[in-house]
């Protein structure tokens, strides 16, 4: 509801120049991204429960007094701080998830990536109502709404969580948890691929097409992201389990290419509109598989560890996806989304060609023996 209007908002309601806002934005960005690898600590500590509700009230709070703080230094250590309880709350619902079963990890992430666009596309859309009608209430809106899912958080099960603690044989410890710690960072670098080709669509997108159409239209399209996310991500992890993970990845990356490609094609409404829907099923593809695949690659890492150092990553990949993006745009105008087709596609091939040396290793290692496995490409 007010993370988009942010900026806005600031210069609206606090009359703060634009400089001094694209500063707050930009480190409270950072911070909820980053902040994440600083909360694994604090929930291992206090427990799940315990650390939504702080993350959640916290960041309640927080919205209060940045709503009734003049200062500009005090709005911008405030908006820090809410980076921080939203990491919070954001890595405590993700970790609760992870101790499910891995039959229904697959299918909660789906149906938290569902809950995401209905909010995605519902909350700006309230917010920029309320920024017309008083700008002053964008954030005490946005309160309540934290205050809401709080008091529905009170009414949680407690769920424990067990840290994972290796052998006390120093050989296991030393070779097994380092192993697990690269397989991790490989993952994770792998994963934050994806965010940077999805920021295109957030960042780069709406500067391209906003000489061929409104505002309310990009708006609009952005919107049919989330809806046709909302349509079909409920259907996809009854399907998933009947193909390796490395078809469906690959499949993300051909749906995102093809995305782009049309998006470079022709600037008319109709071609946009399907390169919209297809960028958007490869959504329902990659989000919640990255979720539930990063719990297996975890290693000795907690859940809450995992997903805040993740966390670091994926920050870093949209925030160099926005620079490379907005840059490409700068020097080839019309072309940019030509440049980002051919980049999806090599990240694509070298994606592919790691894939059958990993498999060809994994046959030399089994020594010829064979191993019946769910089909990947004939």
């Amino acid at each position: 509801m007010f993370i988009p209007l942010l900026s806005l908002w600031l210069m609206d309601a606090k009359t703060i120049g634009i400089g001094k806002a694209s500063i707050i934005v930009a480190s409270f960005t950072f911070v909820s991204k980053a902040g994440n690898a600083l909360v694994g600590g604090v929930i291992n500590k206090v427990g799940l429960k315990l650390s939504l509700i702080i993350g959640l009230f916290g960041s309640s709070i927080i919205l209060l007094l940045v709503t009734i703080s003049e200062m500009y230094i005090l709005i911008f250590i405030l908006m820090l701080t809410l980076g921080l309880f939203i990491s919070l709350y954001n890595i405590s619902l993700k970790t609760h998830i992870s101790l499910m079963e891995e039959s229904e990890r697959i299918n909660a992430y789906a149906l938290l990536n569902i809950a995401v666009n209905v909010g995605a596309s519902l909350g700006p859309l309230l917010g920029g109502l309320i920024l017309d009608w008083n700008p002053k209430y964008l954030l005490l809106a946005s309160m309540f709404n934290y205050i809401l899912a709080g008091f529905i958080t009170l009414f949680l099960p407690e769920v424990k969580l067990e840290i994972n603690k290796n052998s006390n044989d120093g050989k296991y410890t030393l070779e097994n948890r380092n192993k697990g710690i690269n397989n991790f960072i490989k993952f994770a670098l792998f994963s934050s691929v994806f965010w940077l080709l999805y920021t295109q669509l957030m960042t780069t997108f709406p500067v391209v097409f906003s000489h061929y159409f409104t505002g309310k239209t990009i708006g609009f399209f952005l919107t049919i992201n989330a809806i046709t996310i909302i349509l079909i991500q409920g259907f996809y992890p009854r399907i998933q389990p009947y193909f390796k993970n490395e078809l469906w990845y690959s499949l993300a990356f051909v749906l995102i290419s093809i995305s782009f490609f049309l998006l470079w094609l022709k600037p008319t409404f109709p071609l946009v509109l399907l390169a919209i829907i297809i960028f958007s099923v490869s959504e329902v593809i990659w989000v919640p598989m990255l979720d539930s695949e990063l719990v297996k690659n975890k290693g000795s890492l907690s859940a809450p560890w995992a997903f805040g150092f993740a966390g670091i990553f994926w920050g870093i990949g949209e925030s160099l996806g926005s620079f490379l993006g907005l840059n490409i745009y700068h020097y080839f105008y019309r072309d940019a989304f030509l440049i980002l087709t051919f980049l999806s596609l090599l990240i694509f091939v070298i994606y592919i060609i790691n894939v059958k040396v990993k498999n060809n290793k994994s046959q030399n290692g089994r020594g010829g023996e064979e191993k019946h496995e769910k089909p990947f490409i004939s």
